[in-house]
């Protein structure tokens, strides 16, 4: 998040005069947590202590129509406590970016290794444990009138998830997916923009035994409510293709031998294939309340690549509230659910997650900042098993370090 940050920051800001700017910005932090139930299971294993200790540095380079950015962060941990794992976390990324007065050209590609605890798209079907990704993808748009834009773009992943339970479980859970998707975009006044957005994409797990392909059509409309507030509407439909393992039993010989216990029935394996169709839809609002305190809410449902090997359709809700007490103190709450249900034909189920968030930073000086947070969590990895929660508080130092700027 805090790479995607920074990438949009640099990226939307105007063009300096020169012709070539170059900037390295970087910053530490320091922090303890401690967690009543770190793997998120129905009966916790006991208290788990974290200390971490994060760096992030931010390059670019720019120019009149290019843009080059890389970002790393890498984070250092140490646990105490019974399922602890003491571990290397983080991330690099890098970033090209050309454009004219018509055309805009994006590539980037990124490598992660992190802890799923903060539920990304369907993980919510996989319990805690280490996940690693590698994507890459291009984006084209281009402005063909004043109002008209079409825009493209080609991605592909790898995703990997490392339970400590079973490196089988986790070999299966791990899985690829590539995308396409085209669209047009019209802004009918200032404040009105419709799009529409057709994707093709493309799910295989590693193992290689289950697939799946999805092909999506969607219409979504966005608005300016106002100086302080927009929302966006989006609704699609979705047809998905997918071939999946099983196993069922019969009778190599007559029915009735079998029937009567005179032979007995062979297993028999092979895969079932499925079709199916689908609604997929998303909202979004945002309210700005003066210039202390905003407000945002979105929700939606789509089918996602799931480390549960296959396919899962993910409703998710999630709400945000920011507020600035002073200059230097701002605190933050969120509430966000997801649930989702595996489309796989023999598995079938149906997993969610819940968390709600608090959070309080305070600017010390100019590169001293502390950050306090609370986070409680209710999962259930599905199965019907019971329902697990955790709750964990925390507090990090942050130094920002002085910004390196060059031009020429």
């Amino acid at each position: 998040m805090l790479l995607c940050s920074v990438v949009l920051a640099w990226l939307g800001s105007p063009l300096p005069a020169l012709a070539e700017s170059y900037s390295i910005e970087s910053s530490s932090n320091v922090s303890v947590e401690a967690n009543d139930n770190l793997n998120l299971q129905p009966h916790s294993a006991g208290t788990v202590k974290t200390l971490a200790l994060s760096t992030t540095v931010g390059a670019s380079r720019r120019a009149e129509n290019s843009a080059t950015l890389l970002g790393a962060t890498v984070t250092a941990l140490q646990q105490w406590g019974r399922g602890g794992n003491d571990r290397l976390d983080g991330s690099v990324g890098l970033t090209q970016s050309f454009k004219d007065a018509l055309n805009t050209l994006t590539a980037s590609g990124r490598y992660a290794q992190d802890f799923n605890n903060t539920v990304q798209n369907a993980d919510v079907t996989v319990s805690p444990g280490q996940r690693r990704t590698t994507s890459v993808s291009v984006g084209w748009g281009r402005a063909l009138t004043e109002r008209l834009s079409a825009n493209t773009q080609v991605s592909t992943s790898q995703t990997s998830y490392g339970q400590q339970s079973s490196a089988a479980v986790a070999s299966s859970n791990s899985f690829r997916n590539t995308s396409v998707s085209a669209g047009l975009s019209y802004a009918v006044t200032e404040i009105d923009t419709v799009s529409v957005q057709t994707s093709h994409s493309d799910y295989r797990s590693a193992a290689a035994d289950t697939s799946s392909s999805t092909n999506e059509i969607s219409v979504s409309a966005s608005r300016v409510l106002g100086e302080r507030s927009s929302a966006s509407l989006q609704l699609g439909v979705y047809q998905t293709d997918s071939n999946s393992p099983r196993i069922r039993f019969a009778c190599p010989t007559a029915p009735v031998l079998c029937a009567i216990g005179l032979v007995p029935l062979i297993q028999i394996r092979d895969q079932a294939k499925t079709s199916g169709t689908g609604l997929s839809y998303g909202a979004s609002y945002r309210y700005q309340l003066g210039q202390t305190s905003s407000f945002s809410l979105s929700l939606g449902s789509q089918q996602s690549p799931s480390g549960a090997e296959g396919v899962v359709q993910n409703k998710s809700l999630s709400l945000s509230l920011g507020h600035s007490f002073s200059e230097t103190l701002n605190g933050a709450m969120s509430f966000a659910m997801s649930r989702s249900t595996s489309q796989v034909t023999v598995l079938n189920q149906r997993s969610q997650r819940k968390t709600v968030a608090l959070s309080l930073s305070k600017q010390l000086s100019r590169d001293f900042s502390l950050q306090s947070n609370y986070q409680w969590t209710e999962g259930n990895s599905g199965g019907g098993g019971d329902a697990a929660q955790s709750n964990s508080i925390g507090v990090a130092l942050k130094y920002d370090w002085p910004t390196f700027q060059a031009s020429r």
